[in-house]
């Protein structure tokens, strides 16, 4: 986002104000809540863009009234409804600042510094008040360029208000993605991405080691299906619920996957596996599927369990990508010591 000037944050006492520029950095108190900031902000804001410091009237400058008039042109032009509640609040950091309605008698056609200054100069008003510390009654100019119209200045402080938005909205969404758990779909789709296998072959002899009077084998790339586990917890912990929803889960995955991979269903529980329905109770034999994997090698394992506690595992070979659902649960304990990935059905 494209900013007036920099911004710096310091405690309120050692700027002197809730807010602070001096036409060249921005200065906010840490201490503003986030309504006072934006009021702040866009306040200082305006007096960077609109060029308060060098629109000052070069021959005998009232520093006060000029003071004043850059306050009242950005109240009257800058200022919304949020702003003005703001500062109106009874525990605002900047109560006391000056708003839209502050001088009764300002006639409500006068927007510009320029000319609420000459009308206070002809009207004996109070002294500045200490909201804002800038240097608007500074004769030194900063930036380049012609002043531009307090409208513009609006405009512009609109436009980045607004971008400041999008991209806090960006940045929410992106740390949502980011942190959001992954999809059981999309994590067979990625463990299952490749699906081709090099085998030794005469159809393909190898060039490095040709003979004469031996043909070698080569490697060939050809399509296989993988290899996938799916193993349904039916121990004890399991009610009727968690069954019911175990069983969903596996017919999605037969159904969806059933034509593309090689799959073997293993329901364990009561302390063994079987390729039966086991409904039996007991405690969860997570240690048994550590075992089976590292028998049997497939190319991924899901596992569909809940949030039984689960010890110590042997580590099971890298080549395995192991997938688990959590049923009535958030997350489940076998996924961190098998090193697997817990996934929402």
């Amino acid at each position: 986002m494209i900013q007036a000037a920099p911004v710096v944050r310091k405690p309120m006492k050692e700027i002197g104000a809730p807010g602070a520029t001096d036409f060249v950095s921005i200065f906010l108190a840490q201490e503003l809540n986030g309504d006072e900031y934006r009021t702040t902000f866009r306040h200082e804001q305006a007096h960077v863009w609109a060029r308060h410091n060098a629109r000052r009237p070069k021959i005998h400058c009232h520093s006060g009234e000029w003071k004043i008039a850059c306050e009242m042109e950005i109240a009257r032009n800058i200022y919304d409804a949020i702003d003005i509640a703001t500062i109106s609040s009874p525990r605002s950091r900047l109560k006391g600042a000056y708003l839209p309605d502050t001088f009764p008698d300002l006639p409500t056609q006068l927007l510009s510094a320029e000319e609420i200054y000459e009308w206070l100069l002809s009207n004996s008003q109070q002294e500045t008040r200490s909201t804002c510390s800038c240097d608007c009654e500074s004769e030194e100019e900063s930036g380049s360029g012609e002043s531009k119209p307090i409208s513009e200045v609006r405009s512009r402080l609109d436009e980045e208000e607004a971008a400041e938005k999008s991209s806090i909205a960006a940045q929410s969404a992106y740390r949502e993605a980011i942190n959001r758990p992954p999809t059981l779909v999309s994590e067979i789709d990625a463990a299952l991405r490749t699906r081709f296998v090099s085998e030794r072959s005469f159809r393909r002899p190898s060039r490095r080691e040709s003979s004469a009077e031996l043909i070698q084998k080569g490697r060939m790339a050809i399509p296989r299906p993988p290899l996938v586990e799916i193993f349904v917890d039916r121990s004890g912990s399991f009610t009727a619920e968690k069954t019911r929803a175990a069983q969903e889960i596996l017919e999605k995955i037969l159904r969806r996957y059933g034509a593309s991979i090689k799959k073997d269903v293993w329901f364990f529980g009561d302390r063994r596996l079987t390729a039966d329905d086991d409904r039996s109770g007991g405690d969860t034999p997570y240690h048994l599927i550590a075992h089976h994997l590292m028998l049997s090698a497939p190319k991924l394992a899901i596992v569909i369990t809940d949030d039984d506690p689960c010890g110590d595992l042997p580590a099971i070979p890298k080549s395995i990508s192991v997938i688990c659902v959590p049923i009535g649960s958030s997350k489940t304990n076998i996924s961190l010591k098998i090193k697997g990935k817990d996934v929402i059905a």
